[in-house]
């Protein structure tokens, strides 16, 4: 028997969501009309700028983020014929901030918008001018869900993450940073999973288990912001992988709102940008559940 929502999320999100919350609701559900492709199409292109970058926050006239853009681009990789022009605008931006160590990092004029997002902590796990492990398997999944031709690059990437996983599992977010995050293994996964990397590699395994239990604990404490990490899992390989994916969709169920959004914890106001993850995570893992 299949789980469902209680509220209309769909609702919600046209209603309150930027068009990367748009997109990923599209981009899941599978539900989407040519008209609706170019719509969405055009509304990318008004806001990306000159640089060929998504602006931070998807607001306008922000600089451009290398998140913003691996995700929007990663999100718009099935329209390639509706928005060749944009793509490869979206592929030369994100390739701009390659660094030699082969990870991706943003330039230092995102520092006040990321403290303004955040607080002073956003530098801890979202630093500038750092090559930033979670950014880079946002990255290089979206050059590789867009075919992006040049395989040295792509490894370079790939190398900066299979080389710096600690033994946990997981990963710091920066280089040189004692602690690991369990919530930049997810990212990481689908960067990987994206570029062909077997899943009997020893840091794929790793990565994928240290990520299950990480999860389970997040379900047990009713932490329903880890969820936007489910999908990373991929397909269940025991009856208790399975129970943590079912668990995690039952949490996110629980916790909707009745205007159909997520709030973070702590907080009652549904936002936008969670709502659209959990939906996504929502529709594509529902059918294993």
């Amino acid at each position: 028997m299949g789980i469902n929502l209680h509220y209309d999320n769909r609702n919600y999100l046209l209603t309150n969501g930027n068009i990367a919350d748009k997109l990923r609701l599209a981009f899941a559900a599978k539900e989407v009309s040519e008209e609706q492709i170019h719509e969405f199409m055009d509304e990318v292109r008004r806001i990306q700028n000159k640089d060929g970058g998504m602006p931070f926050g998807v607001q306008p006239g922000n600089p451009s983020s290398v998140k913003e853009t691996a995700e929007i681009l990663a999100l718009i990789s099935n329209y390639k014929s509706k928005g060749l022009a944009i793509i490869d605008e979206m592929i030369k931006f994100l390739v701009s901030r390659q660094k030699n160590d082969g990870g991706f990092s943003e330039t230092l004029n995102l520092d006040p918008y990321i403290e303004d997002k955040w607080g002073e902590i956003g530098r801890d796990w979202y630093p500038v001018a750092k090559s930033v492990t979670w950014l880079t398997g946002k990255a290089l999944e979206a050059l590789c869900l867009v075919s992006y031709e040049d395989e040295e690059r792509l490894r370079r990437a790939r190398d900066f993450l299979l080389y710096n996983q600690y033994e946990d599992g997981n990963w710091p977010d920066y280089i040189g940073r004692n602690e690991s995050d369990p919530l930049a293994t997810g990212n990481i996964l689908l960067g990987l999973r994206a570029i062909g990397i077997n899943s009997d590699n020893k840091v794929y395994r790793d990565a994928r288990a240290a990520l299950l239990q990480h999860l389970k604990e997040a379900v047990d404490s009713k932490s329903t912001f880890d969820m936007a990490d489910l999908t990373a899992v991929g397909k269940p390989e025991s009856d208790l992988e399975a129970s943590v994916i079912r668990n995690g969709l039952e949490l996110i169920v629980e916790s909707q709102n009745e205007d159909g959004g997520w709030a973070p914890l702590g907080f009652k106001k549904s936002d936008p940008e969670l709502s659209s993850i959990l939906s996504f995570v929502f529709l594509k893992l529902r059918k294993l559940a």
